[in-house]
């Protein structure tokens, strides 16, 4: 099964399961990039940190390559913040233009607002391409960095079982020990660290 296919399942069961858990942002790589996994993930009251998969859209018109509004000379909208109550993204005019001709023009605005509703792909609260976005969407990466720890040195890549509560248990099982051996080493280096110094 593809993973985008168990995307929205997972989602909607860990809403139901887990209400207590107050999911706010949702990271992915982009072979989530798909609108009902966007939609559910609004329905959460969450925002969706997953790169864009361009899939053959042309290119388009008025913005960069993240989406943020471009001036008449093309200089891209700076993000500036986001507004929860009215779900909309605050984009400024850009440093270029300061000293531009059209500036005080009707063609060039000094604020631009989007909302997020417009397109749920395209419009993420922090905006693409931000540092909020950025450091987000770095976080994901510790996270794969374990999943693939967890699949090849503990292989749960190879788990051969007709029931899934038998994999449940290994899979739970084998989580506690990673964690075991993780707390265990940072103790080990917490101690040596105070020796050393």
């Amino acid at each position: 099964m593809n993973d985008a296919k168990a995307a929205i399942p997972l989602l909607k069961g860990l809403a139901e399961r887990f209400p207590f858990l107050n999911i706010t942002k949702v990271m992915a790589d982009a072979g989530y990039d798909y609108k009902p996994i966007y939609e559910q993930i609004y329905r959460m009251k969450a925002d969706g940190i997953i790169a864009y998969n361009k899939r053959n859209e042309a290119p388009p018109i008025g913005v960069d390559k993240h989406f943020a509004p471009t001036c008449v000379r093309e200089h891209s909208y700076q993000y500036d913040s986001y507004d929860m109550k009215y779900e909309t993204l605050k984009y400024s005019r850009p440093n270029e233009c300061k000293d531009c001709p059209l500036a005080h023009d009707t063609l060039c605005q000094k604020i631009i607002k989007i909302k997020k509703t417009t397109d749920l792909r395209r419009y993420p609260a922090p905006s693409r391409g931000s540092k909020a976005w950025k450091k987000l969407y770095k976080e994901r990466t510790s996270v794969e960095r374990v999943n693939a720890y967890l699949k090849e040195y503990f292989q749960l890549n190879n788990l051969r079982y007709r029931l899934g509560e038998l994999a449940r248990v290994q899979v739970d099982l084998t989580c506690l020990l990673f964690n075991a051996c993780k707390i265990a080493v940072d103790r080990i280096n917490t101690r040596l660290n105070c020796k050393a110094a």
